[in-house]
């Protein structure tokens, strides 16, 4: 093993689409000034594209395994785990509220609302996939 380690360059939030549930991070290339490679996470399945040089070949990098970190690294991310179930759903519709209100008003959203409501459906769809939470048993939208 060698004595210097080169450190990763960060990952840098793009975007959220809660139509699609891909979130897309970016990182500059080590090998191309020149460029930036772009990953995007399906929040939905856990699938990772990357348009790196290894991406392109349909390789496995470390920007996909880095993209999947950063999100589960997300404030809003880590603080709907800890939701009971009714707080869950209340988070994920008070997340679409704001963005619709938002879009409506100012023709676009926040990223922060984004990425709640993301956050709000991959938990949700998580808690449901492990028979964890019911879909009766939740309140309606009001």
């Amino acid at each position: 093993m060698s004595s210097t380690t080169t450190a990763r360059p960060a990952l840098r939030f793009l975007s959220a689409d809660t139509t699609t549930g891909i979130v897309a991070y970016a990182v500059a290339s080590r090998h191309d000034a020149s460029r930036t490679n772009i990953i995007s996470l399906d929040t939905t399945n856990g699938a990772t594209y990357c348009d790196c040089k290894a991406g392109e070949c349909h390789k496995s990098c470390w920007h996909e395994a880095a993209a999947v970190e950063a999100w589960a690294a997300e404030l809003a991310t880590i603080g709907v785990v800890w939701l009971t179930d009714v707080q869950l759903v209340r988070s994920g519709r008070k997340a679409a509220a704001l963005i619709a209100t938002y879009e409506r008003r100012i023709g676009r959203s926040l990223a922060s609302d984004r990425i709640a409501l993301l956050a709000a459906r991959s938990e949700y769809r998580r808690r449901l996939r492990l028979g964890l939470i019911e879909r009766d048993a939740l309140p309606v939208a009001a």
